[in-house]
């Protein structure tokens, strides 16, 4: 997928409260985001970071860049004859590998290295010698059947379910009639033959070739020509988005249809082990969208701040406080009235966290009982689900400009890093469980 030549780029609450708890169970087990997918997103519903390389890493950097890297999607070159990391160079690739990273919550990119255009030209120096499509519009789009039905042999070897897109790797070329006309037809054998067999279809290629090619057929509604579901557009400006610049049209394809390849042959080390990627800005599926935050009591659980209350205090967050002493097993009513109570079930909460007694309200006590339940192995940018409302509310606890919406979203990575800052702990992005357990300890920023 590099699209330059030297080696260094090629290798890169009533009856609701009871069921709280078990809904934050449920959540942090099984969110729609980058943790715990139960079959391999490929890549799924997303808008975040992702990489690819080369390469698929070992599993100790995989999960080392699980836990400290912003990304939670990775390419992996899975089929085509064309691939400069073809399968001897590939040991770690497994439908094993797939499957524990798939549990660890990352998304994968399947990609398929075939035929190239017809102008593509092969680096006499690369160990890739490419094989180019024909000419001939017949061929060319039988042959791109043929690959299609490769990738999906690599996709069930690999364990990738029905819906997996693939991506087809086109490299850039000197674009002329003839080979734009064959590689839309060869485009539209792989995408058709995809479709046929259940699978999602998707191109790779530089701006100013095929994607420029692709863009233009649609919108000069090429006859004949189905579109593929993705387009994933090499453009090295190095901003983390998924506009398409001159060579794609961002309202032609505005339906979560987008990948970004904004920075090419990076080296970059998380957790110690360093890779040298391409970096990618995903918006596909439905994209990352929010669940329906769960409202335990029938009570609000959001607010721009939680206050200090005591005893004789009254309103919508006295409910949300005992709400929360509730789901502890400690206050049975909710009331919207402080009474000795609540303040009760306060000092016991107190006490089982070995703190001194109070009566009262302070941010570490919102903090820990907002983020009290399971940790999730790892949240990041992109992640959604109630494990993320959970964590928004803590952090907005703890003491941080954080309004909650669902989605682990940029204002949130910047509470996390002021969280970890405040902390004294490295400036990652993500949210693991050194950062569950001390906001479950009532640590503030």
């Amino acid at each position: 997928m590099r699209l330059v030549s030297s080696p260094a780029s090629r290798l890169r609450i009533a009856g609701l409260i009871t069921g709280f708890a078990a809904t934050l169970l449920l959540s942090s087990t099984a969110l729609t985001s980058p943790a715990g997918a139960a079959t391999p997103a490929s890549p799924g519903s997303f808008t975040g970071f992702g990489f690819d390389a080369c390469v698929a890493p070992s599993q100790k950097v995989m999960d080392a860049w699980n836990l400290r890297s912003p990304y939670a999607a990775i390419g992996i070159y899975v089929s085509g004859s064309s691939r400069y990391c073809g399968d001897k160079y590939q040991p770690n690739l497994s439908k094993a590998w797939v499957a524990t990273n798939a549990s660890h919550g990352w998304r994968f990119l399947p990609i398929h290295v075939g035929r190239q255009s017809p102008c593509y030209r092969n680096d006499p120096d690369s160990r890739a010698q490419r094989s180019r499509m024909s000419t001939s519009p017949t061929k060319a789009r039988a042959q791109g059947k043929v690959d299609a039905a490769e990738t999906i042999g690599a996709l069930q070897k690999y364990g990738l379910p029905k819906k997996t897109a693939s991506y087809l790797d086109l490299e850039w070329y000197a674009r002329s009639r003839t080979c734009d006309n064959a590689v839309l037809e060869f485009v539209d054998g792989w995408t058709d033959y995809l479709h046929a067999k259940g699978y999602t279809s998707g191109v790779y290629s530089s701006g100013s070739s095929a994607i420029a090619v692709i863009d233009e057929a649609r919108e000069a509604r090429r006859k004949h020509f189905t579109l593929p579901d993705h387009l994933w557009v090499a453009w090295t400006n190095k901003k983390a988005d998924t506009k398409g610049g001159p060579y794609l049209s961002d309202a032609g394809w505005k339906n979560h249809q987008r990948i970004h390849q904004y920075h090419n042959g990076v080296n970059q080390t998380f957790g110690g082990h360093q890779l040298n990627i391409d970096k990618d800005y995903l918006d596909v599926g439905k994209g990352s969208v929010a669940s329906s935050e769960s409202l335990p009591c029938n009570v609000r659980m959001s607010f721009s701040r939680y206050p200090r209350l005591e005893v004789g205090d009254k309103g919508p967050a006295v409910a949300t406080l005992q709400c929360l002493l509730h789901r502890q097993g400690l206050k049975k009513s909710v009331t919207e009235s402080f009474g000795t109570g609540t303040s009760k079930a306060i000092e016991a909460y107190r006490n089982r966290l070995g703190w001194k007694p109070l009566g009262r309200t302070t941010r570490a006590t919102w903090t820990a009982l907002f983020s009290s339940g399971t940790r999730p192995r790892v949240l990041k940018q992109g992640s959604v689900g109630q494990s993320v409302w959970r964590l928004q509310h803590s952090l907005s606890a703890a003491g941080l400009s954080l309004s909650p919406t669902g989605v682990y979203d940029p204002r949130t990575v910047a509470a996390v890093r002021a969280f970890r800052k405040a902390r004294g702990l490295s400036a990652y992005d993500t949210t693991d469980t050194a950062i569950w357990s001390l906001l479950q300890h009532g640590k503030t920023a």
